[in-house]
């Protein structure tokens, strides 16, 4: 593991998504319990996700707070309804490897587990990252035992790389908020 980001060797393996994701149930904020690093969070506290319709568009926000600041992340994504629960996340200034965002299993009230994975066939590695989420700013132990289990059972993924996000109040109190509008790459921009 790198600072900020699970890198290692070898391609993605495809994961089974939820079946029968309804996007309409799952809008709404959802808390971060535990997540792998990534960079944009750099281990930022009172983490959470704000996913709602934008237009044709769904906007994921994701919200954290670090040295004072709470910052708020605006990330566009595409989701087609009837298929899979993947949100594509396209190359941009807070995420430059895109990695797609993939909707493993909820419940939609409770908790729910999101996982990502992308590979760079130059670098021969993926990227990976996860979250465990929830509700509320807590989450009860008989739904995160079912979280960890679920992750570990994904080929090349483990629990051993999850990190608590810290919800405390004291934690949580921000002087100013920074807001950072994703600002997409094309192919012409990475040559």
């Amino acid at each position: 593991m790198c600072y900020g980001q699970v890198l290692q060797f070898g391609p993605c393996v495809e994961v089974k998504t939820m079946q029968y994701f309804d996007l309409e149930e799952f809008l709404g904020q959802w808390y971060e319990i535990e997540r792998f690093p990534i960079w944009y969070e750099q281990s930022g506290d009172c983490a959470y996700k704000r996913i709602q319709h934008c237009g044709r568009r769904v906007e994921i926000e994701h919200v954290y707070v670090r040295d004072g600041i709470q910052f708020i992340l605006h990330l566009n994504t595409t989701f087609a309804p009837g298929d899979e629960a993947v949100f594509v996340i396209p190359e941009s200034n807070i995420d430059p490897v895109g990695i797609p965002l993939t909707v493993l299993t909820t419940d939609y009230r409770n908790y729910a587990i999101v996982y990502g994975c992308k590979t760079s066939d130059t670098l021969g590695l993926k990227y990976i990252t996860a979250w465990i989420m929830s509700r509320q700013p807590t989450l009860p132990e008989e739904f995160l035992q079912k979280a960890y289990h679920e992750i570990n059972s994904l080929p090349s993924v483990s629990s051993i790389y999850l990190e608590k996000v810290d919800q405390s109040a004291a934690r949580c109190q921000a002087h100013w908020t920074a807001h950072v509008q994703a600002v997409n790459y094309t192919n012409d921009d990475q040559k």
